[in-house]
């Protein structure tokens, strides 16, 4: 249930109650405007990157045709009941189809979401590492609001995801880590309620680090034996600040607790194994590994997307739950549009999308030459073997976050580069 409005029409009053849910539609009688959520197929077997994705024209409806029977589409169901009960004859139910917002709207009001998370996880922070209590009811307001948008786009705030200051490292990767999480979980179907709880999860699982001295926090080299086993207390260190809390999601405190564990028993902070791991812990310790992974640190630059997920998959069944990798792999993709991707000749490029058949062979705009530098922009499909100026054919080498080679996505997308669902151009 959405929730109840009185309204009046036709000089009668009604009392409209709305629920929104998911139709399930013939593609003969799809229509631009209708946002599709699930297909009579598997997502891997069609040519759509995203799980879930607006209906903007008449191809798209073909495309869409070409491939499924039927699909899902989500819908707004209303009940119209007039508060005169002598009328109730005119009592009826009224389908709406929910049209999305487009995605530069839907980006924009996700980024003050996200920056406003962001803003509350520096105060819970600057609050733990004085010793001082924490609010969690502002927290809480806000993870609502991230499941909430995760839901209506995940797409929007996956995004922000990517686009990542290394001087903030702290509190981004919190947030990342809460928004990668809701996201999987929400690729999982899990309930609403349930994303709000491992969306907190995600957003504390780090909040021991704040008792860990900034010399070992922050110290631009490997770490000591000594200097290891204090890093590791931070595990301890959150379940004592968090334990006993009447005003936070008790899971939290077991995720902050056991999200350095590992299925076979070899991790830390008590070597318990998968019988003891919950499943969102399963889930924060994967999309923690990645954003600290692809995240550039004071010791060390980020790797690329494309290799972090080839470690998360070596160390399924060891470290990290299999389906829980598989699943993530499938949620970001090996070329995610939006990333950097790296040729073996050194030239860089914008992932924009994959045709169909062939998501291992996206369409890239080439931005940047092999030394580097600007070059002219042109979009390239390597589905259809192209070839650089030298004859060499186009192979992707990494794939990288915005920011990485000087480049930010963000002054492309102002510039009017549309990634996957905006169709791609670039204006003059």
């Amino acid at each position: 249930m959405i929730g109840s409005v009185t309204t009046t029409r036709n000089g009668q009053k009604y009392r409209v109650h709305k629920r929104q849910l998911r139709k399930k539609l013939d593609v003969a009688e799809l229509t631009a405007g209708m946002y599709v959520v699930e297909l009579d197929i598997p997502w891997e077997e069609s040519p759509f990157l995203f799980q879930g994705f607006l209906l903007e024209n008449e191809q798209d409806i073909q495309t869409v045709q070409q491939y499924c029977r039927y699909v899902w589409v989500d819908v707004v169901e209303e009940d119209w009941v007039p508060l005169d009960e002598t009328r109730q004859s005119l009592r009826k139910t009224r389908t709406r189809y929910v049209a999305k917002q487009d995605m530069a709207r839907q980006l924009s009001e996700a980024n003050r979401t996200y920056q406003a998370t962001k803003m509350q996880v520096k105060q819970l922070f600057a609050s733990a590492h004085l010793g001082q209590a924490l609010n969690m009811k502002q927290a809480q307001v806000m993870v609502k609001d991230c499941v909430q948008r995760v839901i209506s786009n995940p797409n929007a705030m996956l995004w922000l995801t990517r686009l990542k200051h290394q001087d903030e490292y702290t509190a981004e990767h919190s947030v990342n880590v809460s928004l990668l999480a809701i996201s999987l979980g929400h690729h999982l179907d899990l309930a609403p309620y349930e994303l709000e709880n491992l969306g907190i999860c995600g957003l504390m699982h780090d909040i021991g680090k704040m008792k860990v001295p900034d010399e070992i926090l922050n110290k631009p080299g490997r770490l000591t034996a000594e200097e290891f086993e204090e890093m590791a207390r931070h595990t301890t260190y959150a379940r004592q600040m968090l334990m006993g809390r009447s005003d936070i999601y008790p899971g939290a405190v077991d995720v902050a607790w056991t999200h350095h564990e590992r299925l076979d028993g070899s991790g830390y902070p008590r070597g318990i194994d998968s019988t003891k791991l919950s499943l969102f812990t399963r889930i924060v310790s994967v999309v923690d590994a990645y954003d600290a992974m692809t995240s550039d640190r004071v010791y060390k630059a980020g790797m690329s997307s494309l290799e972090a997920m080839k470690i998360l998959n070596k160390n399924a069944g060891t470290q990290f739950d299999p389906e829980v990798v598989k699943k993530f792999i499938a949620m970001i993709g090996l070329y995610p549009p939006g990333y950097l991707l790296q040729m073996t000749n050194g030239e860089v490029g914008i992932i924009l999308s994959a045709d169909e058949g062939y998501h291992l062979k996206p369409r890239v705009i080439m931005i940047l030459d092999k030394h580097k530098q600007p070059q002219p922009e042109q979009v390239i499909n390597l589905a259809t073997n192209p070839q650089d100026m030298d004859g060499i054919p186009y192979k992707p080498a990494g794939v990288f976050r915005s920011g990485n080679f000087g480049v930010n996505v963000s002054d492309y997308i102002e510039r009017g580069l549309r990634i996957k669902g905006f169709e791609y151009s670039l204006n003059d």
